[in-house]
């Protein structure tokens, strides 16, 4: 990161031993989604971060791949952790929360409606002019 610090920490050596210790017996997944099933059952836990649905007609960046990531795969994926739920994981999804732009957009609600959903402060850093990164609420929806 830029800045002048005086005593920078380069690396937080016992923080990353500690890491690496609690990390000994874990698996971790990088991938589509669809390809984590076989790795999932009642001792997992899962964080799904999938692209964030837009909630203004300018914040429309879905397209991490060819196939854009629209409401038809935010359904999809939901039905996918209601079938992960069944086997026993432990499970947390992010998101926007279209009620920043639109009160009666009930989408995640909907389709999370068996979960818990809450709504948390975050703060948008994608913005060239760092005066216009305000507070929006996001969503995190669990089944614990």
């Amino acid at each position: 990161p830029m800045g002048s610090y005086k005593n920078p920490m380069i690396c937080d050596e016992d923080n990353l031993r500690a890491v690496s210790e609690r990390l000994q017996n874990v698996t971790i997944v990088c991938a589509d989604y669809r390809e984590s099933a076989d790795f999932i059952d009642e001792s997992t836990f899962v964080y799904f971060d999938p692209p964030y649905r837009p909630i203004t007609d300018t914040a429309n960046f879905t397209a991490y791949t060819e196939n854009l990531f629209n409401d038809e795969e935010q359904i999809e994926l939901a039905k996918f952790v209601d079938d992960m739920h069944r086997k026993g994981a432990k499970i947390v999804i992010s998101n926007s929360d279209p009620k920043n732009s639109d009160n009666e957009d009930d989408f995640f609600d909907n389709i999370y409606s068996a979960h818990k959903i809450k709504r948390v402060e975050a703060t948008r850093m994608i913005n060239c002019n760092s005066e216009a990164r305000g507070k929006i609420k996001e969503l995190l929806i669990s089944n614990f």
